[in-house]
Formats: structure tokens, sequence, C-alpha cells
């Protein structure tokens, strides 16, 4: 499986895959919590994007249920609305919002969690890819 906006899968590929949810416990995934509510945390990616929509990203973090679910929808109102205020809080930081639907084959854990990318504003003016060697090249 491979990710076409990061620029090598390597990184992914070596993490260890185990039966244990590894956000059901963030705290463990992650040195570093920056945000934590009733019911979500705000964590680092440990797979940063190299870019989003031709744009370098700046920041990427993960807004993770502290319920195991696979959908939004899956969560009583008051988490959802949890949720949706820090989604709120970050739009409004210029952060774009991003996440994949359950049954996506390029989902990595089947628990639900929230992109949230900062890219800079400037997008690249070309973009060139090549399949292998696993190639991308972002240009101004």
């Amino acid at each position: 499986m491979y990710y076409q906006h990061r620029k090598t899968r390597k990184k992914y590929a070596s993490f260890p895959k185990n039966d244990v949810c590894e956000f059901c416990d963030p705290k463990k995934y992650s040195e570093v919590v920056y945000e934590e509510t009733e019911h979500a945390y705000v964590i680092p990616n440990r797979t940063f994007y190299d870019h989003w929509e031709l744009r370098k990203i700046t920041d990427h973090r993960l807004i993770i249920p502290k319920s195991h679910v696979l959908t939004l929808a899956d969560l009583n109102k008051a988490e959802r609305a949890d949720v949706m205020d820090i989604i709120a809080d970050y739009e409004s930081r210029d952060y774009e919002i991003y996440a994949r639907a359950p049954g996506s084959s390029t989902r990595s854990v089947p628990h639900q969690h929230t992109h949230l990318i900062k890219a800079e504003s400037k997008a690249a003016k070309g973009l060139f890819f090549l399949r292998k060697p696993y190639i991308l090249w972002l240009f101004r």
C-alpha cells in the first residue's frame, strides 16, 4: 500500500503491526498530546504527510476519539459535539480537515481519526511524480 502524499512508504511500513488498537491509548502512541478533552485527544501524526493539495505541509495532527469507533456517526452526541468543537477550532486556525471512510483501503488504523493538516498558503507550480522508485518533486 502506498500513500501518494508521502515521499516514502518505508517509515510507514516499518511500524509494528499488532492486534491492540494503538489509538485507544494515544499517550503510548505519541510523546506529545497537544490537547485532551473529555472525549478526544489531539496528537501529532507520526506519519507526517509531505504535501497536501500541492502545498508543503507545515503541521499535521490527529483528533482521536477516546471511544473505539469506526465513524463519527458511531459517537454519542456529547462525544460528537466535543470532536466537532475541536475541528471548528482548528479550522478557524487555517487547518485542513480530512478523514477517510471506514471502508477505505488506505485507512491505516480501524479507529476513527481526523487529520488536521496545515499547509503553506502558496501552492507549488508543478508536480513531478514517478511510481518507482517512489520519487516526488514539488517545485515553485
